[in-house]
């Protein structure tokens, strides 16, 4: 099981293509039973965190680069990104260093599989 928190501000690791110590992505996945959410600070530091999403706002390149580059530096083991722009989604994945060497993308409508923990396909027929 997975709880959620929605613009949850977390800490980072600045350097490389990560040029702040901290970001608030759009949503935050992390297991149930490491209760990271419960009485956590504003600003939690991102060990334990399963999965970030981000969706593309007035300012994609952030979303695209600066955060995927700081969420891989902080050892986030998934992002998923939701490009409006392109209309696209993209689950990157294996973070090393300041960047993931796993990323698959797919058009809105068709069926993203998301590994475990979570196990299932994400369907994005309605995010058009």
């Amino acid at each position: 099981d997975m709880d959620f928190s929605g613009n949850k501000g977390l800490k980072l690791r600045s350097g490389g293509g990560c040029p702040k110590n901290h970001a608030i992505p759009d949503g935050t996945f992390a297991p149930t039973e490491r209760r990271l959410f419960r009485g956590a600070d504003p600003w939690m530091p991102c060990e334990g965190v399963a999965l970030v999403v981000e969706v593309t706002s007035t300012k994609p390149q952030a979303d695209r680069e600066a955060k995927r580059r700081c969420y891989a530096r902080g050892g986030i083991p998934l992002y998923l990104l939701i490009d409006r722009d392109d209309s696209s989604v993209t689950l990157f994945g294996e973070p090393e260093g300041d960047d993931y060497r796993q990323h698959m993308t797919i058009p809105y409508g068709k069926p993203l599989p998301l590994p475990e923990p979570f196990a299932f396909d994400l369907e994005t027929g309605d995010f058009g």
